[in-house]
């Protein structure tokens, strides 16, 4: 019953985001194409702190996943948690907030580069050294869920944002690049909340292969 109750409110909280996102979207396109709102998409304005926020939020629920004993997927799960902590190392201009000048340093420029490669360096390096065969496994199942499909779609947008971003013929071309990085990144937000409902499980994989055999 419980187990019941939290699919639900998994459902519920995923009908939310997708209701809510559509209504954020749709309230900056009226505003930037109807009423010529250029200041929505500044730097440091209202649409990039929204994208700040699905992030952090999708960091999050990406992290918190891990803590469950029974997943098969933490490997995953952390990855993906890590690269919304580098986006949002991307998306926020640390060196302009009130923090301490350490923390300046470490998530600006070229200190930021290294501890984000460094990070997905030691990652890939567990999954590889872990259990190779395991790995590649995982990652093809993952490839074949929802999960995978989001989080491609999510890197679609994402590289239509860069290609918005240097297409200065377009009239807002820095809105469309805007808009697109946080429709990737609410992708990326339900993508997490999927995993809070399904877990990606290596048994249950072989052994659905194993019936159809």
């Amino acid at each position: 019953m419980l187990h019941v109750n939290r699919q639900r409110l998994v459902d519920i909280e995923i009908l939310i985001t997708i209701i809510t996102s559509i209504g954020i979207l749709s309230y900056f396109f009226y505003a930037v194409y109807f009423l010529n709102q250029v200041s929505i998409y500044i730097e440091n304005g209202i649409l990039e702190n929204t994208q700040v926020i699905v992030l952090i939020i999708s960091m999050l629920v990406f992290f918190f996943s891990v803590f469950n004993p029974k997943r098969e997927d933490k490997l995953i799960l952390i990855f993906f948690s890590f690269l919304c902590f580098s986006f949002i190392l991307r998306e926020v201009d640390v060196e302009t907030l009130d923090i301490p000048n350490t923390l300046k340093i470490i998530g600006h420029g070229m200190y930021r580069n290294i501890m984000i490669i460094t990070g997905f360096i030691i990652i890939s390096t567990y999954a590889i050294y872990h259990n190779k065969h395991l790995c590649y496994t995982k990652l093809y199942i993952f490839l074949v869920s929802i999960n995978g499909i989001l989080i491609m779609m999510a890197g679609i947008l994402l590289y239509l944002g860069d290609f918005f971003e240097h297409y200065n013929s377009i009239t807002h071309h820095v809105f469309l690049e805007e808009i697109c990085e946080l429709s990737g990144y609410i992708l990326l937000l339900l993508s997490a909340l999927l995993f809070l409902k399904n877990k990606l499980s290596l048994t249950d994989s072989i052994e659905k292969s194993t019936k159809k055999l």
